[in-house]
């Protein structure tokens, strides 16, 4: 059995203000983090609440949330040295954003992850 060594959990929250004179865009809202209790809550929330198959991009599946505007996905990879990663992935669209592309974002959410899993030794 692999235990899970790694963890990576991505929230995009798209903004409806300007911050620091910059424009608008959820490229400047991606939250990372590492935290095992914010997996977890995701995992269990998202268990009983699978949402609906919205898209697929590689081997991710991203679903839409019934009741909310968000999508989100989850995975987990082997790693070397016998390691496990897992990673969540939460975007939250509102009223602001409507010409944000969920798999625009998911593509580059993904690629960010697999360079960050493709440098752990």
């Amino acid at each position: 059995m692999t235990a899970i060594t790694h963890i990576y959990n991505y929230t995009v929250r798209c903004p409806h203000y300007k911050e620091n004179e910059q424009t608008a865009t959820w490229l400047n809202h991606i939250e990372v983090n590492q935290s095992c209790e914010i997996a977890l809550d995701r995992i269990t929330k998202w268990h009983n609440l699978s949402g609906t198959k919205s898209f697929e991009i590689d081997d991710f599946v991203i679903r839409k949330a019934d009741n909310e505007e968000a999508y989100f996905a989850m995975q987990s990879d082997r790693l070397k040295h016998d390691g496990h990663a897992l990673v969540t992935f939460k975007i939250y669209l509102d009223n602001c954003c409507q010409d944000a592309s969920p798999n625009k974002i998911m593509e580059h959410l993904i690629d960010d992850y697999q360079q960050r899993i493709s440098k752990i030794e």
